[in-house]
């Protein structure tokens, strides 16, 4: 099962990244086509070799069309492909070095994503807090806390860049609770099943730092076990 998804799965990403390449000078509302074959591609893998299915719990689009926070639990290539089919163009926070990717690097500064250059420190943190505030105002804003893919039952600290997020842009932050690493884990072992994404309720605005941190991610690991 797991060789069989992964032939197919990177076979098939391969050829629409290929494809992409003729949506680079086009608007986002035409490049979504491409990124709308991405993630149909993904599930069609998904389907036909492991038998995982996707299920959504909570959805709000009203949320998304006015432009909010996401804060993402992250265990797998699952959600950063599959949320593009939930949110009307969103900008992720990701690591600056992403960009650097041959082709996939362009696709995402086509997309304005926000990069973080850590070694930069405050300097880079000021700057995410600036692209996220501009453009939270009217697109939905995602972001991983934890800083990077976890593993299935692992509760990692968050990040403390995501309450200077928090604090700076004054919004709502939406948790959004996922299981996508029980069956599609970093290290590749498929397992059939259902990955289960579940929105939160918001996180207004006004909490400390410590009451922040630990409500959002009590939020991202409700499914998390």
């Amino acid at each position: 099962m797991r060789i069989k998804f992964l032939i197919l799965f990177y076979f098939t990403t391969t050829l629409v990244l290929i494809v992409s390449i003729f949506g680079l000078f086009s608007s986002y509302k035409k490049f979504r086509f491409f990124l709308n074959l991405l993630t149909n591609s993904m599930l069609m893998s998904l389907k036909l070799s492991s038998k995982i299915t996707v299920e959504v719990i909570n959805h709000n689009k009203d949320n998304i069309d006015e432009g909010y926070l996401y804060a993402s639990k992250h265990q797998s290539i699952f959600e950063t492909i599959y949320f593009n089919s939930l949110f009307y163009n969103p900008a992720y926070i990701l690591k600056k070095e992403l960009l650097n990717i041959p082709l996939f690097g362009q696709y995402l500064k086509k997309l304005e994503m926000i990069a973080i250059d850590r070694s930069q420190g405050i300097k880079s943190i000021k700057h995410v807090n600036e692209e996220t505030k501009r453009l939270s105002k009217f697109r939905p804003v995602v972001i991983f806390p934890e800083g990077t893919r976890t593993t299935y039952g692992d509760q990692p600290d968050l990040k403390p860049g995501i309450y200077s997020i928090y604090k700076n842009s004054n919004k709502p932050v939406i948790p959004i609770a996922i299981n996508s690493g029980k069956y599609w884990p970093k290290n590749n072992q498929m397992k059939s099943g259902k990955i289960t994404i579940e929105f939160k309720e918001p996180i207004q605005p006004g909490l400390s730092k410590e009451e922040f941190l630990k409500k959002l991610k009590i939020e991202i690991n409700s499914l998390n076990h």
